[in-house]
């Protein structure tokens, strides 16, 4: 669909005015998310810091349970003194430490493999099992942090749950080894209710109790208990504190989308109040837009005009700004090509007699052409064959030379011109140097510049061979590989030296027959082919030169043509 200039301007500056506003309506928006989310995680950071001051006051003073119990002196003697009798007391005292925080206090005496446990419900002397063994093995052991509680399944209840535990050893007073292992357990429940209930909107947020190894200690859902942490999506805000005394996490895990609606909506509506605004806009800038288009429309009309052949039409100036500076440029226009039009009838008249005149000496190329082959066919009634050979060639070269078959000729026409110029030469200087030509057969039809080869042999036969002697020879050499066609001109003359190679580089030594030289040759080669055309000459004293052009295989006339 085309589009005029005018409805161009108004759909540019009304999709302009809609891009500004989807930018700033973005802009507000995330700048006003950024806040409520920075206010959100302030306010959370301080409950959960609440919270986890909470959780370490509780952690702390079943710690000192554990160490109060593992000093207790009347414990030590009954754990290294049980019998079935000292087995009341012992449990009694064990109570008297539990508290309404602390679930149960557990007290191992591993040379009887016995769980003395005091808990909420029940004051028992519990036999261990291989399972309550192992169970005890594992969280009796030395702990790289003892102010850290260990979190734990207990295994000797009847109903398994998590508990958070601190053990405390009680050493043998009679020598080495240990007596028994205190176990003090914080139910994971009890945690739940006193510390994270209360402190997060379970209905848009999460939160939960990290251990430092990266479990979940207490949650809301009971099936993550123990699970690792999953991994979080960029599509929820996560706030965390750490306990400072047990290095546990406090952690809240909200819903974006819940935190940040209320300025979604806001956003979008200040997005629908820019489009009506956009849209009642378009009236008045449809008036502007309509006002300034006036000057270009007339200059529009005035082009067409003109494009219909009427020279006389003039652009009406409205003003002095760039419109008009543009109608005045194309009034001048116009006026320069009605003179330029005038003088080009006149011209066409002074050159419609200047080639009538040039007529008359067409006749001229053509009377030479048939008086040469006159003269070589009567030179072959008187049976002087090797005259009328030459006259035959060198005709042959005249009309190549001057004909007008293009700038590109095939290898063949270029090699069989060469071949004319050789004979002449050769009569000229009574054979005094040999010529043979090695062209491989797919070449032939290649095409090249025309007068490519011929200055190069020229070259060779004037200033390479000794004329003087009898033993002058040059060959010419085309072949080719896949992309590249190279032709090579040798002759075994005297050489030259890196002062003269130098002068024929330079395009100085000029063939006298065709007006053509080196540098000509080199011209052509830039200008037809750039960097893939090059010609090259190697030659050294008494050793000969050789003169090899590259170009680029082309069957194509029209292909390199300027």
């Amino acid at each position: 669909m085309k589009l005029s200039l005018q409805e161009k301007i108004i759909g540019s500056i009304l999709l302009v005015s809609m891009v500004v506003s989807v930018v700033l309506s973005v802009v507000f928006y995330n700048s006003s998310v950024e806040v409520i989310e920075n206010h959100y995680v302030s306010s959370v950071t301080d409950n959960l810091t609440v919270c986890a001051g909470m959780f370490d006051d509780n952690m702390k003073d079943a710690y000192y349970v554990a160490v109060n119990v593992a000093s207790d002196e009347a414990v030590q003697q009954l754990a290294q003194d049980y019998d079935e009798n000292s087995e009341t007391e012992l449990l009694e005292i064990l109570n008297n430490y539990r508290d309404s925080e602390i679930d149960s206090v557990y007290c191992y005496l591993p040379q009887k493999q016995l769980l003395l446990k005091a808990t909420k419900s029940e004051m028992v002397a519990q036999p261990c099992s291989e399972e309550d063994l192992a169970w005890l093995e594992q969280i009796t052991a030395e702990q790289q942090n003892p102010l850290s509680p260990q979190y734990h399944t207990d295994e000797t209840e009847l109903l398994k749950k998590q508990s958070f535990t601190y053990t405390k050893p009680i050493p043998n007073t009679e020598g080495s080894g240990i007596t028994a292992d205190i176990i003090v357990n914080v139910d994971e429940r009890d945690i739940f209710f006193g510390c994270l209930q209360g402190y997060g909107d379970f209905s848009s947020s999460s939160s939960y109790i990290e251990t430092p190894d990266g479990r979940i200690a207490s949650s809301t859902n009971l099936k993550q208990l123990g699970q690792a942490i999953p991994e979080m999506d960029d599509n929820v805000l996560i706030t965390s504190v750490t306990a400072p005394l047990s290095g546990y996490q406090v952690t809240t895990v909200a819903d974006r989308s819940v935190i940040t609606g209320d300025i979604a909506t806001t956003r979008n509506k200040i997005f629908l109040l820019a489009l009506g605004f956009n849209l009642l806009a378009i009236i008045p800038i449809l008036m502007i837009v309509r006002r300034m288009m006036r000057p270009v429309n007339n200059l529009t009309e005035t082009m067409i005009q003109v494009g219909q052949g009427d020279l006389s039409v003039r652009a009406e100036i409205y003003s002095e700004d760039e419109i008009g500076k543009l109608s005045e440029g194309f009034n001048n226009m116009i006026q320069q090509v009605e003179d330029l039009i005038d003088a080009l009838v006149t011209e066409k008249l002074l050159k419609k007699e200047a080639e009538i005149e040039a007529l008359r000496y067409q006749i001229t190329p053509h009377f030479m052409y048939n008086t040469l082959n006159s003269i070589k066919y009567a030179a072959i009634l008187q049976n002087a064959s090797e005259i009328a050979e030459q006259l035959e060639a060198f005709i042959e070269l005249l009309q190549m030379s001057a004909s007008d078959r293009g700038s590109f000729i095939t290898v063949r026409q270029e090699i069989h011109m060469v071949q004319n110029y050789v004979k002449l030469q050769m009569f000229r200087y009574a054979n005094s140097f040999t010529v043979s030509f090695d062209v491989m057969p797919e070449t032939e039809g290649c095409y090249i510049p025309s007068l490519l080869l011929q200055p190069l042999v020229e070259n060779a036969i004037l200033h390479g061979i000794d004329l003087k002697r009898s033993d002058g020879h040059i060959v010419v050499r085309v072949c080719m590989d896949k992309h590249e066609l190279a032709m090579k001109v040798e002759d075994n003359g005297h050489g030259m030296t890196q002062e003269e190679l130098g002068l024929l580089m330079s395009g100085e030594r000029r063939s006298k027959f065709s007006g053509i030289g080196v540098r000509n040759v080199r011209e052509r080669l830039r200008l037809y082919y750039g960097e893939k055309g090059n010609l090259v000459f190697y030659s050294s004293p008494k050793q000969g030169t050789s003169a090899v052009i590259t170009l680029p295989v082309s069957r194509d006339a029209e292909e390199y043509t300027i």
